[in-house]
């Protein structure tokens, strides 16, 4: 016999990323503020961490086929969401390891489900060439 598939009423939304593969990940807001009167330089005042869930997986070839040219290293990876919001230059750390990577672009899907994915670069080694 098939399962039994969930009606698409005002209870079903979309595709979701099983909750056996989410993790957490902490999103961290960096508060700048600009001083003129030392030189004009801005200076980091204050972090933000905000936590949501999420799956970290490798970058396919359908995915690395889809990105302009030079956006993505060996580095990259891709953060899957079930709707958290990440912007591009964001700062996101894995719960797991404390990795540290920084949001490059969101991948497309389509606008009917609330799930996001972006391509994520690990910082530190991937600065260093490591």
């Amino acid at each position: 016999m098939r399962p039994q598939r969930p009606s698409r009423g005002a209870t079903w939304s979309g595709p979701q990323i099983p909750s056996h593969l989410m993790r957490d990940f902490f999103r961290i807001d960096v508060v700048k503020e600009f001083l003129q009167d030392e030189g004009g330089v801005s200076r980091e005042t204050e972090r933000i961490v905000y936590t949501f869930s999420g799956a970290l997986l490798p970058l396919n070839n359908e995915d690395l086929q889809r990105l302009p040219d030079g956006t993505s290293t060996a580095n990259s990876q891709k953060i899957y969401t079930n709707g958290a919001a990440l912007a591009p230059g964001q700062l996101v750390q894995d719960s797991l390891d404390g990795q540290t990577y920084t949001v490059g672009t969101e991948l497309t899907h389509t606008p009917i489900h609330g799930m996001k994915r972006y391509v994520v670069t690990r910082k530190g080694a991937a600065a260093n060439g490591r």
